[in-house]
């Protein structure tokens, strides 16, 4: 530990390398990967209408959440976080407490994808923002932690730098009275310094440099998290239809590995002249991208327009057999999917009855919440978290089981845990 502690407090931000050096092996392949990314991201908003998108994003912010909070071991159920939105919590505290963080987490991520955070040009402005919403929207009892060593209670403020000595398991970050100077030190690797491929591995980097720096008491993970959402969208390749959180914890443990191994000193002359290893670094870089990349190919696969349109047919009929539904609602739902909207004088044409009975067999659908709209203006499709599983099969699949896609070896390689 001795060891560890001595590497930071003799050398300064300086020492600290921003992005893998030129030298490393690995820059062909994080160069491919960030281009692969670049261009299937690219492609996934045009798949959907509008509408169906916006939908489809609110339903991805649910999903980033629960994959984040599982990352720090919590696990909030989708039907909680949805219960959450809806100011419908449990009585019992513990889980009343995860409902209204996961509320918090998407209420930051919704204001990022809105563009709220947007006039926050450095990276570290934009990690304190970020870390400043959240925590003011978290409940008393989830503010405080417990200090190492001593034990005592620390509160978490909100936006505001750790005052405190943090050891992460052999890592000794930084001494807080040094913690403007790193920050200022990351702010170097600015994503917009690069040319668009080396962005995205600048991204991955800060991902990591960001962790090992550990500005704040509590809520780095969840912070990085959301500031590497922010980074990717503001790239042009991150968006509101794909969530990096979930590829993170689909692959938990390597993530961990790979940050763990990127926080130890240079394995040799060559690797690197900074503080940390180069090669380590080149390693996490390449994780992330690939985590990143899985996760777009796997909504592509999702939001296939024909795809989609089969298993609104299959949740349709599976609802129908239970009694649920009618089944000549399956014209309406799936207009309703493929173009996001259906003026409510489409509805008896679709469903081929008269109005009245139009509108009494659509009621389920807006009872469940799969249909939105005021009186009189068109129905608008929405994705209710508790209603996703068939729709968007293995969306909440945890670590270890299968997606449902084929195998990309490109990437499964990248993924494994060193």
């Amino acid at each position: 530990m001795a060891a560890g502690q001595k590497i930071v407090r003799n050398a300064g931000p300086a020492s600290l390398t921003l992005v893998p050096g030129e030298e490393q092996p690995a820059w062909p392949v994080l160069r491919d990967l960030a281009f692969l990314l670049g261009a299937e991201a690219g492609g996934l908003a045009g798949r959907l209408a509008p509408t169906t998108a916006s939908a489809v994003g609110d339903l991805v912010r649910g999903m980033n959440c629960y994959y984040s909070n599982l990352i720090e071991g919590h696990d909030t159920r989708p039907v909680d976080i949805e219960r959450a939105l809806r100011s419908d919590l449990e009585a019992e505290p513990k889980r009343r407490n995860l409902q209204l963080e996961a509320a918090a987490h998407i209420a930051v991520q919704a204001a990022i994808d809105g563009g709220e955070l947007d006039d926050r040009a450095a990276p570290s402005e934009l990690a304190v923002e970020i870390h400043r919403r959240f925590y003011e929207l978290m409940p008393a009892e989830l503010r405080f932690v417990e200090e190492r060593g001593s034990g005592r209670l620390v509160e978490v403020l909100p936006g505001r730098l750790r005052e405190g000595h943090v050891e992460v398991g052999d890592h000794v970050a930084p001494p807080p009275d040094e913690l403007p100077g790193w920050l200022k030190r990351l702010d170097e690797g600015a994503p917009e310094r690069f040319g668009r491929a080396d962005r995205l591995v600048a991204i991955a980097a800060l991902h990591h440099r960001l962790l090992w720096v550990h500005p704040f008491a509590d809520g780095n993970g969840r912070t990085a998290r959301l500031l590497s959402h922010a980074l990717l969208r503001r790239a042009g390749v991150g968006s509101a239809l794909w969530s990096v959180s979930r590829g993170l914890a689909r692959h938990v443990d390597a993530y961990k590995t790979h940050l763990a191994r990127a926080d130890a000193p240079p394995q040799g002359a060559l690797d690197g002249r900074g503080i940390l290893s180069d090669g380590r670094l080149s390693d996490f870089c390449r994780f992330f991208l690939a985590a990143c990349l899985d996760q777009v190919r796997f909504m592509a696969a999702l939001l296939a327009p024909e795809a989609l349109s089969s298993r609104v047919r299959e949740f349709v009929a599976a609802e129908a057999a239970g009694g649920r539904l009618d089944p000549r609602v399956g014209p309406l739902l799936e207009a309703a999917v493929l173009f996001g909207r259906v003026p409510r004088g489409d509805v008896p044409g679709l469903v081929g009855t008269s109005d009245r009975q139009a509108r009494r067999l659509a009621k389920p659908l807006v009872d469940r919440g799969l249909l939105t709209g005021t009186k009189d203006a068109p129905f608008r499709i929405a994705f209710p978290l508790g209603e996703t599983e068939r729709l968007f099969p293995h969306l909440w699949a945890p670590a270890g089981v299968a997606s449902g896609l084929p195998p990309l070896p490109e990437v499964e390689e990248a993924l494994r845990r060193p």
